[in-house]
């Protein structure tokens, strides 16, 4: 059940009335095409965002519907008795047409969250490309108020999807009953599958031979067929044809010396520069922990941003 409210920039001293929308399970036929011609119109201009910031939903504001629904193009397809649309002339009849849609359970008024909003929900995150949402308990007659669809066209190719997959499988369960041609044409595709993939085996058993061989008799280990089982299309798995190996590059010891020398070199003289700007071991803390208090503010301030 919703509730339907006035626009909520109404007169202050006025005691708006809430009407109690009853919702039904049974969509009427005049709802069903309101909804099929509005839904992904463009002047709908509908986004999608994330309702209860787990799945998706689609969503306009009411300022949209009304214009779609007072629009040439929907006087022109409600002149087509075939579309099954009612006649709307003005804002009421457009007003009448959401409170339709929502006893349907086509639609649902729905509330967009700002950034410190979703914060202060508890294991919810911030969307850069789509907006958070929540259900609203109320749908206001506002211009800017929004709106989301529980509504979704069916496929057009439904039906004939599920025609061939009863046909393949009959297909299969009249197998025996099959022309000896067609039987045959199966067998020598099944022979050509079990031959790819028995020669792909091969090839990998070839590789890693080789592979083994060169770490012992070249400077460097040889792969045939270097991105056989990297994560990439079916050519791009057999290109290049071979591939030599790089080794990994590993710091020597000097380096590793010379680096540690230069740390504690700084160390020194880090601690007397710490010392020399601090009168006391009490002020240095105060001057650190201070330090620590901005840095951490800097840090909200950029992922509030």
């Amino acid at each position: 059940m919703s509730q339907l409210a006035p626009p909520q920039h109404a007169h202050p001293g006025a005691q708006p009335g809430v009407e109690q929308v009853q919702t039904t399970n049974q969509r009427s036929p005049v709802a069903v095409n309101i909804a099929n011609y509005l839904f992904q119109n463009p002047i709908l201009k509908q986004r999608v965002g994330l309702m209860d910031n787990e799945r998706d939903m689609s969503f306009f504001r009411y300022k949209r519907l009304n214009r779609a629904l007072l629009s040439e193009d929907y006087k022109t397809r409600q002149a087509n008795p075939r579309n099954g649309l009612i006649p709307i002339n003005d804002d009421a009849e457009a007003q009448r047409v959401l409170i339709l849609l929502i006893q349907n359970q086509l639609i649902i008024p729905i509330n967009k969250l700002h950034y410190a909003e979703i914060k202060a929900k508890r294991g919810w995150k911030p969307n850069k490309t789509k907006p958070t949402l929540t259900k609203g308990e109320k749908a206001f007659l506002d211009p800017d108020a929004y709106y989301g669809w529980l509504y979704a066209k069916p496929n057009p190719f439904q039906l004939l999807y599920s025609i061939l997959a009863v046909i393949g499988v009959f297909t299969v369960i009249l197998f025996p009953l099959w022309p000896y041609f067609m039987k045959r044409g199966v067998w020598y595709l099944s022979m050509a599958a079990l031959g790819l993939i028995g020669l792909f085996f091969v090839v990998a058993i070839v590789r890693l031979i080789l592979y083994v061989i060169s770490l012992v008799a070249l400077p460097k280990p040889f792969w045939l067929f270097p991105n056989l089982f990297e994560d990439c299309g079916v050519i791009e798995s057999f290109q290049p044809l071979y591939g030599w190996e790089e080794p990994k590059k590993k710091k020597s010891k000097k380096s590793k010396a010379s680096a540690s020398g230069e740390t504690a070199a700084a160390t020194p003289s880090e601690s007397v520069s710490s010392a020399s700007n601090t009168t006391s071991s009490g002020a240095n803390v105060v001057a650190n922990g201070s330090a620590t208090t901005k840095r951490r503010a800097v840090l909200e301030e950029v992922d509030e941003e």
